[in-house]
């Protein structure tokens, strides 16, 4: 009898802690420091992001010809997308050599400056030329590569002392649909090589 006046008032005890720190909180301040303050606005609960990732050795190297390359899309009179919304396309490629033997498919990302007017083209930024974007092709000359999108991956040519592969591309002017301005229509994209 005197064993369960002490038993159970300890379960209930040890349920009641157990209970109570799963419903509360954890104590103490946020641990995101420091305070913005009050003119940042009223701050709520959220969550958390997890950043993941890796740094690998997998590499080849782009040639000296396709890291700084400029590609002329030719001179366009304005009344020419009067009848037409796009001019012919220029073709450009880039070159990559001296690959690992664990890198099968290499592709491009394209990034820069979207247009106003059709984010898939990039924006021409420089010389005074507005309504026209500038559109990049796959090597079939038709299917599309919007800005900030990867490019449809290559295999590599394998050799002794490493793959390689050309990828492909043509560019043109495009119209976005706002009114044409002339002068020049220049851009410049960077951009990141894939490897699988």
């Amino acid at each position: 009898m005197n064993i369960r006046k002490h038993i159970l008032p300890v379960a209930l005890a040890g349920l009641m802690v157990s209970g109570s720190a799963l419903a509360t909180p954890a104590d103490g301040p946020s641990p995101i420091t420091p305070n913005p303050g009050a003119a940042a606005g009223t701050q709520g609960a959220g969550g958390e992001v997890k950043f993941t990732g890796e740094i690998t050795d997998v590499s080849c190297d782009v040639s000296t010809a396709s890291k700084n390359q400029s590609v002329d899309l030719g001179k366009w009179a304005k009344s020419y997308f009067e009848s037409r919304n796009e001019t012919t396309e220029t073709p450009f490629t880039i070159s990559v050599k001296d690959c690992p033997s664990s890198v099968k498919t290499v592709a491009v990302l394209f990034d820069g400056d979207k247009d106003s007017g059709d984010n898939s083209l990039l924006k021409v930024t420089s010389g005074g030329a507005s309504g026209v974007g500038i559109k990049i092709y796959e090597a079939d000359r038709s299917t599309p590569i919007a800005i900030g999108s990867v490019s449809k991956a290559v295999s590599l040519v394998t050799a002794d002392e490493g793959g390689s592969a050309d990828l492909n591309f043509f560019a043109d002017y495009k119209s976005d649909g706002a009114p044409i301005a002339v002068g020049a229509a220049n851009s410049v994209s960077n951009f990141v090589m894939i490897y699988n």
